[in-house]
């Protein structure tokens, strides 16, 4: 029996997964306060049609919020001018260097049960977002 050849969209995939992250990141991220309501967060997602937003303090970014923490409160009746950003975000921001392929991104998030990664450029600054949808596409 002849042994199969991969067929050669699985080469491009498998040399797709070690591009590095930088050439899928879409835009810089979009951010807000961590004194933010959360209506403006709704506002925010909307308007840039995206999924999370990276919450910033004076000190630099603090943690992320997503459309999932806005539907939460949403769900549980909270006022989204009542609610600010602080007490729904996530604090723990998991992070990836720009040049890291998009491979050990993905395992990254799995990894630590995340679904955004903050992407550090050279000089350590968020320099973008990605989600896993990103990754796996």
């Amino acid at each position: 029996m002849t042994p199969r050849r991969a067929p050669m969209g699985d080469a491009l995939d498998a040399a797709a997964a070690e591009q590095p992250i930088r050439r899928i990141m879409k835009c810089r991220p979009v951010t807000v306060e961590q004194h933010d309501p959360l209506r403006e967060v709704a506002k925010e997602l909307a308007a840039n049609e995206i999924g999370v937003l990276l919450v910033s303090s004076p000190i630099g970014p603090v943690g992320m919020i997503s459309e999932r923490d806005v539907v939460a409160v949403v769900a549980a009746g909270g006022d989204l001018e009542r609610e600010q950003v602080r007490s729904v975000m996530s604090v723990d921001l998991v992070t990836a260097a720009s040049t890291e392929s998009i491979a050990s991104v993905g395992r990254l998030m799995i990894d630590a049960g995340v679904r955004h990664v903050a992407i550090r450029g050279d000089d350590g600054r968020i320099t973008g977002l990605v989600s896993i949808r990103d990754v796996l596409a």
